[in-house]
Parts: structure tokens; sequence; C-alpha cells
């Protein structure tokens, strides 16, 4: 899909909103089907709700349009060389000239035209979220990556973007860690290796507990004792929660994730009672075997539970207050939770509940789930101590990139050979890739099966295949220096084969694709950009001459390289892939 921002994109559509005043628009565009008649267009416009308007059939309108555009003061203007019509289909080809002369304004900023696109957008994200004393299990990859990804899409599009890890930090689950603690552990166990000894303690105490369960009694003691601030129970997991962030930053540091803000719930506490009774004074708060729960059988979603029968709090009193902390903090245009799919009914009862309250924001309030991280031998439970570690992940992936890294660099010249210290930070860009991609290609909605092959895959389909074509783009720009090319960023563009219209076309395409990304907050369709954007590239590299065929095309077809590179280095950095210069 061309740029919709284009001139001449915007230009067409004006012409075709003043031919159907009535009609709302903007235009959907699509790329035209792959075939012989169709193959040489840039773009293909349904006429189906064009044809409704203008009561006549699809086929008709679009060669009505057709011949309107085709009038020589018209297609002069809008820069339209062909139309074509096809089962209702109006296909578009744009002129050379004007395909090149856009592409040359944005060689140095590929999302110039969509650079403002969200300027008055204020976006909270909430995103990773892991919990206290517990690993860092591949399950957060998840929403680490989406959230991660989407802060940085967003950011491209000039919203302003609030990061925030909400850590799980409160909740039953600290009693239990500090009866454990107290019963079976100590201090000198837990700094050998505070997080994996913690879990340990955590995963320990639901095996006691199935021949004791007096131990669940008293966990939940303990966490009361907690939320009426308790000095040893505060001391205790103040700790737990100190050594915990301290290793998960190290983590957060190699997939290059960071947060303006790392509020747990813990922080929300004091905020609660307020939230509890703003639900009483709207009278929406009822009791229920001892418990206070908000009823929303008349939207067809089961009660809210505000408060236990002991007093204590749960996830939704938690949620209640924090989104009412955000929208008075910052006042956002959005709130937007990255959570699993599995807390879709959560997050619905949650908003439901802030309508009720007659908060008008409610309506801003998103949640962005997500599919599971799942394992052929079932699901993993942190309970049962079956978990992969996302660490593990890693330095495995890390690992085998070194081997295909040095294997790689034994077969070069030894003039061209890497450094010691070059393999191993390629390895690291390389290996951390190659997780990250195989996270953010999947299509956000749906569950991923952890499968060690596919995440340490290094060709197709890949984080380390788009980090190749990027070395492979790097390495064409300084040969053609080398050779004494001369480019600079004024350097005209032409296309001469089809190889170089198709690649062009991908290229003015990737910010429309960046702002579909943004607004169905799908990373995904980025990374599969990207694939075809690399694999258009390809084609182009093998059936072209670029620094070997004639003269007067030299300088343009490295102008082309330059702009795909641009565009390469633009779209892995909002996935949060670094982009080597050697691999």
């Amino acid at each position: 899909m061309i740029d919709r921002r284009l001139e001449f994109i915007q230009n067409l559509e004006s012409f075709l909103l003043k031919q159907n005043a009535d009609w709302a628009g903007p235009l959907q565009f699509e790329e035209p089907p792959a075939t012989d008649q169709t193959q040489n267009f840039d773009l293909a416009i349904p006429c189906f709700s064009l044809s409704k308007i203008r009561k006549e059939a699809p086929q008709k309108c679009a060669e009505n349009i057709s011949s309107q555009l085709m009038e020589v003061t018209i297609k002069e203007k809008l820069g339209i060389e062909l139309t074509a019509v096809v089962k209702g289909f109006l296909n578009i080809r744009f002129s050379a000239d004007i395909l090149a002369k856009s592409a040359l304004e944005r060689i140095e900023e590929p999302l110039r035209s969509s650079a403002k696109a969200l300027a008055k957008e204020k976006i909270v994200i909430d995103y990773s979220s892991p919990n206290i004393a517990k690993p860092f299990g591949i399950g957060h990859l998840r929403s680490t990556n989406i959230g991660g990804a989407l802060c940085r899409i967003l950011t491209s599009l000039g919203a302003q973007v609030i990061r925030i890890n909400h850590l799980g930090d409160w909740g039953t689950q600290f009693g239990k860690m500090i009866t454990a603690y107290k019963r079976f552990g100590s201090a000198e166990f837990v700094r050998g290796d505070p997080v994996n000894n913690l879990y340990k303690l955590y995963v320990e105490f639901h095996e006691r507990e199935k021949d004791d369960p007096a131990l669940l009694d008293e966990a939940r003691e303990w966490f009361v004792k907690l939320e009426k601030g308790d000095p040893e129970a505060l001391e205790l997991w103040k700790w737990f929660k100190d050594v915990s962030y301290h290793e998960f930053k190290r983590l957060y540091d190699r997939l290059g994730v960071d947060f303006d803000y790392v509020t747990g719930e813990s922080f929300y506490n004091q905020l609660m009672e307020k939230t509890a009774e703003r639900l009483e004074t709207a009278k929406l708060l009822k009791k229920s075997e001892g418990a206070m729960i908000v009823d929303l059988e008349e939207f067809g979603m089961p009660p809210v539970l505000i408060r236990k029968s002991d007093g204590s709090t749960l996830y939704a009193t938690r949620d209640l207050a924090t989104a009412e902390y955000r929208a008075k903090t910052f006042s956002p245009t959005k709130i937007v939770y990255v959570v699993g799919g599995e807390q879709t009914l959560h997050f619905r009862q949650v908003f439901k509940v802030l309508e009720m309250l007659g908060y008008d924001w409610a309506k801003n309030c998103v949640h962005v789930g997500f599919g599971l991280i799942k394992f052929p031998e079932g699901k993993m439970s942190t309970r049962k101590g079956n978990i992969v570690l996302l660490e593990q992940v890693l330095d495995q992936s890390e690992k085998e990139a070194l081997k295909i890294v040095q294997e790689k660099n034994k077969e070069k010249p030894e003039e061209r050979r890497l450094t010691e210290n070059e393999e191993f930070d390629i390895a690291r860009a390389v290996g951390t890739g190659a997780v990250i991609f195989f996270d953010l290609h999947a299509k956000r909605t749906k569950d991923i099966l952890f499968n060690w092959k596919d995440i340490l895959n290094f060709e197709g389909d890949s984080g380390p295949y788009l980090q190749y074509t990027h070395v492979r783009l790097e390495s064409l720009i300084e040969r053609a220096k080398n050779e004494g090319i001369k480019f600079d960023d004024k350097t005209p563009l032409s296309l001469e084969v089809p190889e170089e219209r198709e690649l062009i076309r991908r290229l003015l395409g990737f910010p429309a694709m960046v702002e579909a990304a943004a607004r169905e907050f799908e990373p995904s369709m980025i990374s599969h950009e990207l694939l075809d954007i690399a694999a258009s590239f390809n084609r182009f590299y093998m059936n072209v001459s670029i620094l070997k065929g004639e003269e007067k095309y030299k300088a343009s077809r490295i102008q082309l390289v330059r702009f795909t590179q641009r565009v390469m280095q633009t779209g892995l950095g909002l996935l949060g892939i670094e982009c080597p210069k050697k691999m």
C-alpha cells in the first residue's frame, strides 16, 4: 500500500470526494492482485462502497471514475500514468517521476509523512508487569516485547507515551512468600540466589500445602498483616521486591526495554479506600456471602469482587484505583493495558465499572490482549516449578548465534575477519533479535508454540534474516563509496526496471503500515512488512546489476539501496531489534 499521506494520494482522495460529496471517506486502498493484467499498477481502489452511493454496479462505477481520472488536466495534476478496471477494482499506476520524487523526499526520514499523525495523543501504556519474587519466565516475553514495540511505534507517530511497569507486588502470594520464608527459608539461603531461591520457596509452599492446608490460612493472615502495615511483613516484602527488580532490570537492558514509571500494585493501596467509597456513594456495592461486589449481571458479566469477607482487596479493586489515578495524574487520551488475552473478561468488568462510576474517559481504556506461549508438554506453572526462564532462552539463542558467526568468520579472508569482541557483539544482537522477532512475528492474539528450533531459526522468516539484509544494504553502500560512485541526498532516482518500481512502492507504503500497526496495536504488521520489503529488495539485488551495471544507473540504484537501508533500520528499531553493520 503506497503511503496514503503522499500528496498525490491526498489529491486523488480530494478529487473523488468532490465527485461524491455525500461519501465520508477516506478511500480504502489495497495491493493490486498479482496477475499479468494488474502487476504493473501501484494501487487498487475497491469501488463497492462507492457504487452504493453512486447507485451503479461496482464495475461501472470503477469505469466511470477511471474515465474521469484519465482526462488530461486531472491526470497530470494527480500524477496518474495509467488506470485499469478489474472486477470492481480501479487499478492506478502513478508516473515514475512522482514516485521517485516522493521517495527522494523520504530517504533521510522514512516516517516523515506520518511523524505527526498522533501528535495530539497522550497514551499511558501498562506493560511487562512481572510478579515479584518469581523468575522472569518466557511467558512474560510477550507483554514486554509487544508493549515495548507499541511504545516505539506510537512515539514515532508523534504521540506522547507514558510507559508504566505495573509490577505484581501485592496480593495473597506475598503472604505465601513470607510464610514460606519463615517456615523453611533463611536470609542466607535467599541471598545465595535471590529470585531463584525465593521462587524455590514459593514452589515448596505449594508442595507442602497439599499435606498441610493450614499453611494457606497462615499465608492469608500474613497478607492481611502486610495490608495493615505490620513492620516485619513490610520489611520482608520490600526486600523481596528490591532483589527481584534488580534481576528484572538486567533482562530489560538485554531486550532494550525501559519505563518511565515502575509502580506496582502496592503503589495504589492508599487509593483503594477512596475508590471503595466512590462505589458505595454511587450505590454500586452489594454484599454477597460476606464479600462486597459490583453486580454486572445486566451486562452479561459475572460480579466484580471488590473486597473479600476477610477485608482484603483484590485485583479489580487495585485496577479501578489504578485507572482513576492514571486518568487524574496524566490526563491521557488513552489508557492501554498490554495484558494476556485470558484477562479479557477482567478488563471488560473493570472498564464497565469505571463507566458506571460516570467516568467519560472509561471509553478510552483499551485492553491489548495477546495469546499465550504454549509448550508441547502442556501449560507452564510457576506453582509447580516448571517454567522456561527468559534468561535461559536469550543465553541459548546468543550461544547458537555465536557458533554461526564464528563458523562464517573462519571462511573469510584473514584481513576481513571479525575480532573476538565483534563476534560476541554480533552474536548478542542476532541472538536477542531472533527471540524478539519470534515473538513479534506472530499475530498478537495468536498462541505461540514454544519450540527451540523456531526460536533459534536464523534463516527464512526470522530476525537474523532481516538483520542480514540490513548488513547487505550497508555493505553495498560502503562498496559504492569505495568504488568512487558519487551520490548524496539529492541524487535522483530512476525507475528503469520492474524490480525498482516494486521496491519503491513497498518503501513508500511503510509509513501507512506503521500507522495501521498503531491503530490495531499490532506490531506483527511491521514484522511482516519488513519481510516483504526484504524479499522485494533481494529480488532487486539478484536480478539487477547495482554496482556492475550501466554507469548512468549506479548512483540512482545506490540511492534506492540507501532508502531501503533507512526503512529497514527504522522498522527493526521499532521492533527493538538491533541493526549490526557486519555479520
